[in-house]
């Protein structure tokens, strides 16, 4: 391939945040090779705030899930319309063929083994640039604080170390408990003299109120519901470690390089583990993880996390806040 043959560029990448923010080192791998050409992005409603503040990109393109056959076909028509030079599809669809791009990432790659998803992401270009698997830089959204109250937070916190704490996950197996959440804050604050930050969405306002009510130490701040994307990443920037599931922020810790203590149930820390050059996967001792199952043998309830003790993570906290 000639690179400047390549005028016009379509990404298609995931829709849920945490899978799109371990796409977009193949996104910076592109713009790196094709630097002259434009590049238009298709992605999902959460996926929309990242790739806008992209100084690279130059449309951005929200699918809907719910998209019947005739939208599905009139998608085909119009990116037919727009003659890319090179798609590539992070998805595995027949899409790049059906709108006749001369170029094309692989629809397949190699199962042999476990890899990073970021690196399998990375294999789909594989043919079209050479050492991609050595591309380790993130897209991180530039700019300041996006208001007077996350500046506030990050002024405040200059006396003593940040710490982040996200207990939320989509999935109620990879949430630890609640309770030892609380516990665990309470400990970082009286013990390590640490200022706690609670992270999430509204989906997570059930499991941070639990958290909260079960705490002693209410001398912490509540973020939930009142950060975006952008703002969470300026936050983490700050911050001297966060504390995690297998989750979104995960991945937005790792695109930053702050330091991570992830902790892990069923899901598969080699797939989605931290990326941050100072991390610490904790995960309960059975012989049946990862399972990487939505339904645990143990009941609706009680996952393998329950057996992860809270002595567990705040020694890791300990230990790379001391680093």
């Amino acid at each position: 391939m000639r690179t400047r043959k390549i005028k016009k560029i379509l990404f298609i990448t995931l829709s849920n945040l945490g899978d799109i923010i371990l796409t977009t080192p193949v996104l910076e791998k592109l713009c790196d090779e094709f630097s002259e050409a434009d590049i238009d992005v298709i992605t999902g409603l959460s996926g929309q705030e990242v790739f806008d503040a992209h100084p690279k990109v130059n449309e951005v393109m929200v699918r809907n899930r719910r998209m019947g056959l005739f939208g599905r076909m009139r998608e085909v028509v119009n990116l037919t319309k727009r003659r890319y030079d090179l798609v590539v599809d992070l998805k595995g669809s027949l899409l790049p063929y059906m709108i006749g791009a001369k170029y094309r990432s692989k629809l397949f790659v190699s199962t042999c083994g476990v890899r990073h998803k970021k690196d399998e992401h990375l294999t789909r270009i594989s043919h079209l640039s050479k050492d991609v698997l050595t591309s380790t830089r993130f897209f991180v959204p530039a700019g300041v604080p996006e208001n007077s109250y996350i500046k506030k937070i990050i002024a405040d916190g200059k006396d003593k170390k940040m710490v982040i704490i996200n207990p939320g996950a989509r999935s109620h197996l990879k949430r630890w408990g609640a309770e030892k959440y609380a516990k665990l804050s309470d400990r970082l604050i009286s013990e390590l003299k640490t200022d706690v930050y609670i992270t999430g969405d509204k989906d997570d306002r059930e499991t941070i109120d639990l958290m909260l009510g079960a705490c002693i130490r209410k001398d912490l701040t509540n973020l939930c519901g009142k950060t975006n994307v952008i703002m969470l990443i300026q936050l983490m920037k700050q911050a001297s470690l966060v504390i995690t599931n297998d989750s979104a922020p995960l991945h937005i810790a790792s695109s930053v390089n702050v330091p991570t203590v992830a902790i892990f149930g069923p899901s598969n820390e080699k797939k989605y583990g931290p990326l941050s050059e100072k991390k610490i996967v904790i995960s309960p001792k059975v012989p049946c993880r990862p399972c990487e199952k939505a339904l645990c043998g143990e009941g609706p309830d009680e996952g393998c996390l329950s057996r992860v003790k809270v002595d567990e993570v705040f020694r890791a906290a300990k230990k790379l806040l001391s680093l």
